[in-house]
């Protein structure tokens, strides 16, 4: 349960990683039971190092299962296929929005086209597209880290807050400044913390969570899609 070693290195100077450490062994010891498990709780920083960050996606808590929260925001880890039945609604939305972006698909389009859509075009399966995001530097992140309860989520959201404020701070200092997408309410809190470090609003790509398909896309729009702004700001395709 512990960062690896270069994002360590890329924070000293931002976080006191031993009161950080001591602090959240404190947090986690209250709560009976932790998602993701422990040793997950900072897979997505094993997964994207510092240097290579092009964009941080914020989501907003692990999902509430076992089965699927796997320390990367949004990426449900017990969808192996489009095809697979969800028990949240952020994977099928974020698979339409993509299609909208490219073309394949409109906000009125069922998700069960949607699904087919997919197949018929030879989309990559759940675990590719994340593999896919990853590899080109999307570092996706959730802005409470961890999740044990319903009741309990105010909790972990204010035990994160330092963490990211950190994070952020560090981030800005590079010298080619990553994009933060925010979606929903709780990402957006962040805004005006990045716009400090950063001091440019177009680094921000602002839309609603992928749960509610009324905040992530817009049914008096149908070909709108925050994809096609993402896709041309940094500069690969999602899909």
């Amino acid at each position: 349960m512990r960062l690896p070693q270069d994002w360590e290195k890329f924070l000293e100077s931002v976080l006191d990683l031993n009161q950080f450490y001591e602090k959240l062994d404190h947090f986690l010891a209250q709560f009976p039971t932790i998602l993701p498990e422990r040793d997950k709780i900072f897979n997505v920083f094993y997964l994207v190092p510092p240097e290579k960050v092009k964009c941080v996606l914020y989501g907003e808590d692990p999902y509430p299962r076992k089965s699927s929260a796997n320390g990367v925001a949004f990426w449900d880890a017990e969808i192996k296929s489009w095809q697979d039945k969800t028990v949240g609604n952020s994977m099928k939305n974020i698979l339409k929005a993509l299609l909208v972006a490219h073309g394949l698909a409109t906000y009125h389009t069922p998700i069960a086209r949607c699904r087919e859509i997919a197949l018929e075009h030879g989309i990559k399966s759940p675990d590719q597209l994340f593999q896919h995001w990853l590899n080109n530097g999307v570092l996706l992140v959730n802005v409470a880290l961890t999740y044990s309860s319903a009741k309990d989520k105010k909790k972990h959201f204010q035990f994160w807050q330092d963490f990211h404020q950190a994070l952020i701070k560090a981030l800005g200092q590079l010298e080619q400044k990553p994009y933060f997408i925010l979606w929903g309410r709780k990402a957006q809190q962040f805004e005006p913390l990045i716009l400090k470090e950063l001091h440019d609003p177009e680094k921000i790509i602002k839309n609603g969570h992928p749960t509610f398909i009324h905040q992530f896309l817009k049914a008096e729009m149908p070909d709108f899609s925050t994809f096609k702004e993402i896709e041309s700001k940094t500069g690969f395709s999602w899909l």
